[in-house]
């Protein structure tokens, strides 16, 4: 068996047409590249390079055995990729991030699926609240404020569905008993806040109230769903949030669709592509959408 220095040296050699230029490439010294090629001359007792000018050149011999060298190149880097990957414990494994109401919602159901159809993954979820900003996990629920938001290219980005919001009311509220009612209709009433920080559901709110130019302010500060709905059930005031953060809905709360311009979060699952078991990522991303159209 050759050695894989000696042939990425041959390589780099191949392509730059320089020793010197492959050795910067490959951060070795010129005389180190060199020793590979007489070695690997030596070894095959072919002819592989010949001067070119001031460079060298590939013989026919060489070029003859190119294509050889880039597969047991290409195979040696898989199992480089694969030792690493044991190392990193990834095989056998799966993270997924997701968002507080996602967990509620779907994570429990997609375990018990992982369990069902892979039985000796082990599942692994990290709560990650907030705006999404670098990829932690296999697998990441996240929010955005568009169906086709961009993503960084090193990530896969999966649509799962919109989540429009809607309001909590008392159910003795007057507006207990309406089908909808547009933002402009709650402003003068007292409002709880349900979120923290300038997360994305709180961006996506205010951001739509701007168009409907209302202005939001907050008689009560909760920064949880489960809270606030807990207060609107008091008759403490009213709450908007997303569909998927009003279960479990305590009693004594109405729960009333928004009109246009209402704000809508979408949900998607951004994905390691390089993640060494990609058939278990798609099965996991599949179960996410179909959990999500409910």
């Amino acid at each position: 068996m050759y050695n894989v220095a000696h042939l990425k040296s041959f390589k780099s050699v191949a392509l730059t047409g320089s020793v010197r230029s492959a050795a910067q490439h490959l951060s070795l010294s010129p005389s180190a590249v060199s020793h590979h090629l007489k070695i690997l001359e030596q070894e095959t007792g072919l002819i592989l390079f010949q001067r070119q000018g001031r460079g060298l050149c590939l013989t026919d011999t060489g070029s003859a055995i190119m294509s050889d060298v880039d597969s047991v190149l290409e195979s040696s880097g898989r199992l480089g990729q694969r030792i690493s990957d044991l190392h990193e414990n990834r095989i056998g494994r799966l993270s997924i991030g997701y968002f507080g109401t996602a967990g509620t919602q779907w994570m429990p159901e997609l375990v018990s699926y992982l369990e069902n159809r892979h039985p000796d993954v082990a599942v692994q979820l990290n709560l990650a609240e907030g705006p999404w900003n670098e990829f932690h996990s296999d697998v990441q629920v996240v929010i955005a404020d568009s169906e086709d938001p961009v993503f960084p290219s090193q990530v896969e980005s999966h649509f799962l569905s919109e989540d429009p919001y809607v309001v909590a009311v008392p159910d003795d509220h007057p507006l207990a008993s309406r089908p909808e009612v547009s933002l402009d209709e709650l402003e003068n009433h007292p409002w709880i806040d349900n979120d923290t920080g300038d997360g994305p559901c709180r961006t996506i709110l205010f951001d739509a109230c701007a168009r409907a130019g209302v202005a939001v302010h907050f008689k009560h500060e909760a920064h949880s769903f489960a809270t606030a709905l807990h207060m609107v059930s008091r008759g403490l005031g009213l709450t908007i949030l997303p569909r998927l953060g009003v279960e479990p809905l305590p009693p004594g709360v109405a729960i009333i669709r928004l009109a246009a311009p209402e704000p809508i979060r979408f949900i998607h699952a951004i994905s390691d592509p390089g993640h060494p078991q990609q058939e278990l990522i798609e099965d996991a991303v599949t179960a996410l959408r179909e959990l999500a159209i409910g």
